[in-house]
């Protein structure tokens, strides 16, 4: 007995000591800055001086101010807009291109390469493609009669136009993740629809949908918390404005903690954001009853 409790003390020591490099790194690099976020938040701190305990005065300073409402309604605005629409264009070029073919391949590299391409160039091109003056985007709907826009550079436009940089660049994974899921339903059953009288719009609506909807949960959850944290584009674009017009919370802690030295402000919105994004999965968590993981 004392032999076999020997060995099995033995094994679970080998399998923590396994485990234990990961966990440290989990802890040093994950937990603990998330507690001494919370901490921080607590605090007046410049980076430079000592921590002034100030207790729940950031988040007071923080509420009441209209900047923190605009920054909400952008954060917010950013998800609504960009995560249904890159999801809906996905499908449908998914769909489009899912059978094997050398152009299939072509079109599939094009569509997926901005997603690995670096943001920063990017938002480069895209910032010579919404020029008022000379940009491509502005020469195209003129030729419709339209008159040109200054996209970035005006607050009625700079939000759409960061969301359709976002939605481009996103598209790409969108497509390879619900291309594999269609794939990988068996044709028997798409097949047995149409010898039912199915017509195409049926099957996708009836069946193909409903069997994606694990991909579809997946990629809800994804890019509502990739668009939630967006902040290279915000930064390159339009660096927040016109005024607040684009800035998010990402883009509003950046600018507390990097540029107004304000890092117990900064980590109150850190606080606020995780709080977000933490309602937001539980509510898609409470979503996924209607998941179907059935083939």
């Amino acid at each position: 007995m004392k032999n076999k409790t020997r060995k099995l003390l033995n094994t679970e020591a080998k399998g923590l000591a396994f485990v234990f490099p990961a966990f440290a790194l989990l802890i040093l690099f994950t937990l603990y800055p998330m507690l001494n976020t919370v901490g921080t938040s607590f605090f007046n701190w410049n980076l430079g001086g000592r921590k002034k305990y100030v207790g729940t005065y950031n988040y007071q300073k923080l509420f009441p101010s209209n900047e923190i409402f605009q920054v909400l309604k952008n954060t917010f605005l950013y998800v609504i807009i960009i995560v249904p629409i890159t999801m809906i264009i996905g499908f449908i070029l998914a769909m489009m291109i899912k059978k094997k073919s050398k152009v299939n391949v072509v079109y599939r590299t094009m569509i997926f390469t901005p997603h690995i391409a670096s943001m920063v160039g990017l938002s480069v091109v895209w910032l010579y493609i919404f020029n008022p003056q000379y940009g491509v985007l502005n020469k195209v709907i003129s030729i419709f009669g339209f008159s040109p826009l200054r996209w970035v550079n005006e607050t009625s436009t700079a939000l759409i136009s960061i969301c359709i940089v976002t939605i481009w660049r996103m598209i790409g994974y969108d497509v390879i993740v619900f291309m594999g899921a269609i794939q990988n339903i068996p044709l028997d059953i798409i097949e047995a629809s149409h010898i039912d009288g199915a017509s195409q719009f049926k099957s996708i609506k009836s069946i193909i949908l409903p069997l994606v909807s694990p991909s579809s949960f997946m990629l809800f959850i994804l890019n509502s918390v990739s668009v939630l944290k967006l902040f290279t584009s915000i930064e390159n674009m339009t660096g927040g404005g016109p005024g607040t017009s684009t800035t998010n919370l990402v883009m509003m802690l950046y600018n507390y903690a990097f540029r107004r030295y304000q890092m117990g402000m900064a980590s109150a919105i850190a606080v606020v954001l995780f709080v977000i994004i933490l309602i937001i999965n539980l509510f898609q968590m409470y979503l996924e009853k209607y998941v179907n993981y059935d083939i």
